[in-house]
């Protein structure tokens, strides 16, 4: 059984940027990732507030990267744009940068900074004792390690096992998120209607499309259809544009949750 200070589940952006702290601080982490490799089926996530912006723009210039993303001021509330860029700090501002491309940077990051990446790896149980715990890996394999921490997103089975409380707000609002290539050119921009904000742009010419349609109904289980991405583009753009295929579809919700401590 191998043994490490700190043994972290999940290498998305959060595990990443846990393991890049912590190993600068001389702790002796590994980090845990199902997927083989640092590759996304598309861009994924895209914007970063002004905390995560500060912390991602340091790595970069601390690995030698150029500098990350493109400034953007994407503060708002009530759909109210808000512009921060005279607030009292170097970074007053947002960053775009799409997850394909954060996600390599912190990795590379970690990688120098000599931090094992146990992918193609899950972690699928855990024993605590009074001097640390024992984690299970898929595979057979276990580690021993003083803390395990969850980084395995808002279904965290580390926080299940534990018995660790997700209090907070049911859901108000859910949106569909596409990248899809079409047959027409579409309406780039963003519309209103009487159910929410919908939006289709592309970055650069080649590039997916991307897709984001606020939902009728907030009571959905599991990933968005083609069928139904479909149906939710004509009933509020009239037309489908010839959706022929998606890289990948998803849906996210307002849902507000925190673990208890």
């Amino acid at each position: 059984m191998t043994e490490h200070a700190v043994v972290i589940a999940g290498g998305g952006p959060t595990g990443l940027m846990l393991a890049d702290e912590l190993a600068l601080a001389g702790v002796d982490v590994v980090t845990v990732e199902r997927r083989a490799s640092q590759d996304l089926d598309g861009s994924r996530g895209g914007v970063f507030t002004p905390a995560p912006s500060r912390c991602l723009i340091s790595v970069a210039s601390r690995n030698g990267s150029s500098r990350a993303g493109q400034v953007m001021q994407v503060q708002g509330f009530a759909l109210i744009p808000l512009d921060i860029s005279d607030f009292p700090t170097r970074h007053n501002y947002g960053l775009a940068l799409w997850q394909s491309h954060f996600e390599p940077i912190l990795a590379g990051w970690v990688g120098e900074l000599g931090v094992p990446i146990l992918r193609d790896c899950e972690v699928v149980g855990f024993a605590q004792d009074d001097s640390g715990v024992d984690v299970e890996l898929s595979g057979g394999t276990s580690l021993r390690a003083e803390y395990l921490v969850g980084c395995d997103g808002g279904r965290s089975l580390i926080r299940k096992a534990a018995g660790i409380d997700f209090a907070g707000l049911d859901p108000s609002t859910s949106w569909m998120i596409a990248e899809v290539e079409m047959e027409e050119e579409p309406e780039f921009g963003f519309r209103r209607d009487s159910v929410g904000q919908h939006a289709l742009g592309r970055r650069q010419d080649g590039e997916p499309i991307r897709v984001v349609l606020t939902e009728r109904h907030v009571d959905h289980w599991g990933d968005p259809s083609m069928s139904e991405l479909r149906e939710a583009l004509v009933a509020v753009y009239g037309t489908d544009y010839g959706l022929r295929s998606a890289s990948w579809i998803s849906r996210f919700t307002d849902m507000t949750r925190q673990a208890a401590c």
